[in-house]
């Protein structure tokens, strides 16, 4: 009897993710970086996600949102511990992920055991999520960077500005996902990748100064004090060199940085464009978020899409029923903010192509910047006018 019964018992439960017990209530937990060198891209999507909130509380719409926000601060091993907190402790109904990470199958299984909706709202070091493990949950809102990488290399080269370049890193490979998709892509063209130089805080290396007077170009995927430093120095020499910046970069980093901001342009969606034209929704958007927290970026529109894909594929599937949801947002292809998403059950990169430019910073707003081959690209950069002599000493 004793064998009968060891033979027939049923195996040990496994636990798994229950749904959020609300079922008109839509519980999304926000993974962002809040601190450290990347604070200011976490910062400003949480704020678009408020602003969202606040919008949406406005019009009385269901299923209500509740927004937990958590600093990741720069770590990728706490990706993982509250990914899995949101599902088990949380009872979250899905996740966005607006931090940098690298798609590892460590990652792609912690989102398969989440089972739940994923949304990165970041460029992804994949093609496309749903051909790795844990794609079917996860879901690219922002062009991957390899198409980031290829629009960067096209621009250098109509601005005859290819080479010679260098690409200054915020860390040594593989630590910086930016300047591998750069050499990636070089090597796909048949060239040789770029000479990579670290760059730490605003100290401008020895090897970079006495290169900058030949450089045509810099990929700077370092922090914006990193870049800034380095322009400034290529300023004082005289140097032309222009900077690619990376898509992460936000319009008030350059602002503050205005030897950057002459000479720099970086890929964002065009949606962020004050000029485009614009559905109503996206001139709200744009111009709500100036008033309160000042120009937009590519991944503050992102992150408030973010959170309006979600509600509706709640709307379609149930708030409390990942799967349904899942399936919604397979379903959906409509435009939004920052791009016209349109996603599939064998596609999860869902950003329109056609919707990836170059910006620059320019007058106290993003304008285009487009080469000069086109009609209307900016200049090559030229040093900032000395100011004019005074018969006495600055205070």
């Amino acid at each position: 009897l004793a064998v009968v019964v060891a033979c027939t018992a049923p195996p040990p439960s496994v636990a798994t993710p229950s749904p959020s017990p609300e079922g008109d209530v839509l519980a999304v937990t926000v993974l962002l970086d809040l601190s450290g060198p990347r604070a200011a891209v976490g910062t400003e999507q949480r704020s678009a996600m408020e602003l969202w909130r606040d919008q949406r509380q406005q019009t009385g719409a269901r299923p209500e949102a509740r927004l937990t926000f958590i600093d990741l601060a720069g770590s990728e091993a706490r990706l993982l511990v509250e990914l899995r907190r949101a599902a088990v402790e949380s009872r979250a109904d899905a996740v966005v992920i607006g931090a940098p990470v690298t798609y590892t199958d460590l990652l792609g299984r912690a989102i398969d055991l989440a089972a739940m909706p994923v949304l990165f709202t970041l460029p992804l070091d994949v093609a496309d999520p749903v051909t790795r493990p844990g794609g079917r949950w996860a879901f690219a809102l922002a062009p991957p960077l390899e198409r980031v990488a290829a629009a960067a290399i096209n621009d250098a080269t109509d601005r005859e500005a290819l080479s010679p370049a260098l690409v200054l890193a915020r860390a040594a490979r593989p630590g910086d996902r930016d300047a591998a998709a750069i050499a990636d892509e070089m090597g796909r063209r048949g060239r040789d990748p770029f000479t990579e130089v670290v760059l730490e805080g605003a100290t401008v290396p020895p090897v970079v100064r006495s290169a900058l007077s030949v450089l045509r170009s810099v990929h700077c995927t370092a922090t914006a004090v990193a870049c800034a430093a380095v322009a400034s120095e290529a300023r004082s020499l005289g140097a032309p060199t222009f900077f690619y910046l990376p898509y992460l970069t936000t319009p008030t980093e350059v602002d503050d940085r205005p030897d950057l901001a002459s000479r720099s342009v970086w890929p964002a969606s065009r949606a962020i464009i004050a000029a485009e034209p614009a559905t109503a929704a996206r001139r709200r958007f744009l111009a709500d978020h100036a008033q309160r927290h000042g120009p937009a970026s590519s991944h503050a529109a992102a992150a408030f899409d973010a959170l309006a894909l979600l509600a509706l594929a709640a709307a379609s599937g149930g708030a409390d029923d990942p799967a349904r949801s899942r399936a919604a947002m397979e379903g959906i292809t409509m435009p939004l903010i920052a791009t016209t998403y349109s996603f599939s059950s064998q596609d999860h990169s869902g950003s329109d192509p056609e919707d990836l430019a170059f910006v620059q910073w320019t007058a106290g707003a993003v304008t285009y910047a487009l080469p000069a081959i086109y009609g209307t690209g900016i200049p090559t950069p030229t040093p900032s006018p000395s100011p004019s002599p005074s018969p006495s000493p600055s205070p």
